[in-house]
Order: structure tokens, then sequence, then C-alpha cells
């Protein structure tokens, strides 16, 4: 494979990653984490879990990405500014998440 090839690639599987990144945008903006959230578990706030999905919508509606920064924080950036050297803390802060959900789902089917 020329240098040429490579590229073409790198560019197709990073336009594919942001146009991922953008339906993830309008699924969240239409309240998708409320809809994973559910009710809540014994002991979970229904106030706190509104909020999360309330601040999830509104991070949505502005463009923001979640992406987890080396000290563990979660950061959020404009999807215009994502660029491929963003993409490990992107995958990294989608992975907690879903290790969260994961968590939620465990403690759901064991009560």
């Amino acid at each position: 494979m020329n240098q040429g090839t490579g590229a073409v690639r790198h560019q197709q599987a990073w336009d594919r990653f942001m146009e991922a990144e953008r339906l993830e945008l309008e699924n969240r903006r239409n309240g998708h984490l409320r809809k994973l959230l559910g009710d809540p578990l014994p002991g979970e706030s229904p106030g706190e879990l509104e909020r999360l999905a309330s601040e999830d919508e509104t991070r949505a509606e502005q463009g923001l990405l979640s992406l987890m920064n080396p000290d563990g924080e979660m950061i959020y950036k404009h999807i215009n500014n994502i660029t491929p050297e963003d993409r490990t803390a992107r995958i990294t802060a989608e992975g907690a998440q879903v290790e969260w959900f994961a968590e939620r789902t465990r403690a759901r089917d064991s009560s």
C-alpha cells in the first residue's frame, strides 16, 4: 500500500468516526440517555437522574462531546473542534459510560 492509499483510508476512517459522533449527538439530543437510564434504582435519586439526562441533552444541543483526559476527568469539546488526536480520549469516555451502564444493569438485575 502506498502512502496515498494509506492517507485515503485514514481519512475515510476519520469520516466514518465523525459521522458516528454526529449520529450520537442527534440521539442524545432526542433523549437517548433518558431512555437508557429508565427508572431509578434503589438508592438513586429520581431528581439526580433527571439532572443527568437534562445536562446530557443540553450538551448535545450545544454540540459537545465528552472526552476523558489523562487524569480520568471528563471534559467536553465541540464536535467541530474534535481532531484525530482526540479519538482515544473520546473512546475512553464512551467506554467509561458503557461501564457505568453495565454496572447499573447488573444492579437492576440483582435487585
